[in-house]
């Protein structure tokens, strides 16, 4: 079968996914002029879902920032808030590296959710103390001077494994829910957001064919079938292809 996306001539494996590469195929027509953002599109989903499963950072940190019963409907502002916040995370937290991604709840206030290298506090005291700065520090950056907001505004949480954050993330990255702008918030921009380090490395380059390409997914329950066109990212596909390369240095 000839697919419209073009000839596949290789892959490039990652972490735990695979990416296609393909030469040639329709072009599309280039898209309307954008206009407002209404949702955490599909595309941008995937890309961070990509990210965070085959990213070689292991996160060990979970911090979740809401905002009290008045909120921002300004990306502007919100963003800035993050800025700050991350600002603060560098300062006082040994320079974390870290991933994020914007939601919206139910009553229309965003909250981030933010994944980070750094470790969480082993004693009580510890955790008591990084948490109240945390959530000391999100107020004061908020301005929000409402006390429910300071002891309920943001969440500091230990991940259970060395996974936990990036399975969760893809987890919610898959899902709609919570990701649909709600109608009178302006200037949303970037939905999630990483540090540098974050970034997935490619592991291995391989020269191949479509039938190469099946032929490595033959067997695996999510193969696509024979009048499917091969996904441009399979994910969960890496340990189906070798770790080495066979571009012999081209």
């Amino acid at each position: 079968m000839r697919s419209h996306l073009g000839r596949i001539e290789g892959v490039s494996v990652y972490k735990n996914d695979v990416v296609v590469r393909r030469r040639g195929g329709h072009r599309q027509a280039d898209p309307p002029t954008r206009g407002e953002v209404k949702e955490f599109s599909y595309q941008s989903r995937q890309r961070l879902a990509f990210v965070a499963a085959n990213t070689d950072v292991v996160f060990s940190t979970m911090i979740t920032l809401t905002y009290p019963r008045d909120f921002p409907s300004d990306g502007i502002k919100v963003k800035r808030d993050l800025r700050a916040f991350l600002d603060f995370c560098r300062r006082d937290l040994e320079h974390p590296f870290y991933l994020w991604w914007l939601e919206f709840q139910l009553r229309g206030a965003p909250h981030i959710h933010l994944l980070l290298d750094w470790p969480f506090p082993r004693t009580r005291q510890d955790r008591s103390a990084i948490c109240f700065r945390v959530s000391a520090t999100w107020y004061r950056i908020v301005g929000s001077g409402d006390p429910k907001h300071l002891a309920a505004g943001t969440r500091t949480e230990r991940l259970r494994s060395a996974e936990g954050g990036a399975r969760y993330c893809v987890k919610e990255a898959c899902k709609m829910y919570q990701k649909l702008v709600p109608e009178l918030y302006r200037n949303v921009g970037r939905f999630w957001g990483c540090s540098r380090a974050v970034i997935p490395t490619c592991k291995a380059i391989h020269r191949c064919t479509e039938d190469d390409v099946r032929a490595a997914l033959e067997g695996w329950k999510y193969a696509p079938k024979d009048d499917q066109d091969v996904y441009k990212l399979i994910f969960g596909a890496a340990h189906l292809f070798p770790k080495e390369d066979t571009t012999n240095g081209g």
